[in-house]
């Protein structure tokens, strides 16, 4: 094979040379043989005008939902860094985010940093571009809602002391900002959006829905309420994929049902919930492949079938988050009644969910609050920013929040992060300093 392969590659060079030789021969120079005709890239000169617009805004919902779902996204580090996922497969890196012990060199850490930043200055950029053309168009109140996600996702995952830079031209690095700081980022780009009066409705529930999510990451729980009054509880804003290509995949059928990266948790490190034995239909299981990793031969193994396509689309935003906003927001008002009959109202959309009764304590109506949060919710880049807030807002510890103790497998022992450390490529940015960042505290 090794000399076929070589004398192949010989055969080429001889190809190669005597092309050149009748370039030379026609008044061609070397330079006109290295031009290489590129139909899949877009200059940026071609991006000017109605078509270069509307290309940017395909490209900024691609590059956020390349940012969610991709091999180096959003799903692998929440999934596994919260109770919601435990891994089966064999990469130390990535079995790092299941330890909530990341090192700040961690290779997959600096691509889902990069990522997101990626799709967020790719809406910020392409609303720009839309509104150069039509400054009433409401593509831009969209791409507003997606960078306000993008700044979501970056301050629920990462910790407080996240900058945010601009690749340009001209190049800016940012200054880090707190948690709260990086939510009131996120509500003004959503104040921004909502301006548009031609979005469409579903891009105004969007928002509204994107909103409340920030709001109540600021412990601002009325004004969630407020904002999200309006969304009806049938409304979905999701990221569609497709198996066409690497690019557009959701990877979490890979890494559910190929790689055995991924199988929902059950009472993780001992304060994990018990996702793959409620026998909730929110979060329905298998075990297709056998009890355990086919990888490492340890993990127990349990398949989320929501996932088990690479055009699996993921939702970030719906009307039975926006009645949880409002349920959170009745508890918090001390209105039992009402908080009650808000999770009752969202139970009720499915034929297969008994009724909730109160709990009876503050303490209890809180586990019940964000339990329904999470399966509810579980899977779609939630889950962790809810479990920094059961911290933050709801004094609780967080080795009582996030799994804890030995591994279930290496004979290691889990770390004590409560958010994700900014990885190391940042510190090539002079305003921030590695010590604004400190990943245990949520």
């Amino acid at each position: 094979m090794r000399t076929t392969t070589a004398l192949a590659f010989a055969r080429g060079l001889r190809g190669l040379a005597a092309a050149a030789v009748v370039a030379f021969a026609a008044g061609c120079s070397t330079d006109d043989l290295l031009q290489v005709e590129r139909p899949d890239v877009i200059p940026p000169e071609s991006l000017q005008g109605a078509l270069g617009a509307t290309a940017l805004y395909n490209g900024a919902i691609g590059d956020m939902a390349f940012a969610q779902g991709n091999f180096s996204g959003l799903m692998l580090a929440s999934g596994l860094f919260s109770d919601e996922f435990r891994f089966g497969g064999t990469p130390p890196e990535v079995r790092q985010f299941d330890l909530g012990a990341i090192q700040v060199e961690n290779a997959f850490s600096q691509g889902i940093w990069l990522n997101m930043h990626r799709g967020r200055q790719a809406a910020e950029k392409a609303a720009v571009a839309v509104a150069a053309v039509n400054a009433a168009d409401g593509r831009v109140a969209e791409l507003k809602g997606l960078a306000a996600l993008a700044t979501i996702w970056i301050g629920e995952t990462y910790c407080s002391g996240t900058p945010f830079s601009d690749f340009g031209p001209p190049e800016v690095f940012g200054a880090p900002l707190s948690t709260q700081q990086t939510m009131d980022r996120a509500i003004t780009l959503i104040n921004e959006g909502q301006a548009f009066a031609a979005a469409t409705p579903r891009v105004k529930n969007f928002l509204a829905v994107l909103k409340g999510r920030a709001l109540l990451n600021n412990g601002q729980f009325a004004a969630a309420a407020t904002a999200v009054a309006s969304v009806p509880i049938d409304f979905v804003y999701e990221f569609f994929y497709s198996a066409a290509d690497a690019r557009t995949q959701n990877t979490m059928k890979g890494f559910i049902y190929d790689f055995d990266y991924m199988s929902v948790s059950d009472g993780e490190g001992g304060n994990g919930l018990n996702y793959a034995s409620a026998n909730d239909p929110r979060v329905p299981v298998t075990q297709d492949f056998g009890p355990v990793s086919r990888f490492d031969g340890r993990t127990p193994m349990f398949q989320f079938p929501l996932y088990n396509s690479f055009g699996s689309p993921i939702i970030n935003a719906s009307g039975k988050e926006a009645v949880l906003i409002k349920a959170e927001a009745a508890l918090q008002a001390n209105n039992i009644s009402v908080w009650l009959a808000r999770l009752n109202e969202v139970r009720a959309t499915r034929t297969d969910l008994p009724g909730l009764t109160d709990p009876g304590t503050a303490a209890a109506r809180v586990n019940l609050m964000f339990r329904e949060r999470a399966f509810w919710m579980f899977a779609t880049a939630h889950r962790l920013g809810d479990m920094r807030r059961l911290v933050r807002q709801y004094s609780r510890a967080s080795n009582t929040i996030f799994p804890t103790g030995p591994y279930h497998k290496d004979q290691l022992t889990r770390g004590n992060q409560a958010s994700i450390i900014i990885p190391q490529t940042e510190q090539n940015n002079p305003n921030y300093s590695a010590s604004a960042c400190d990943p245990t505290k949520a």
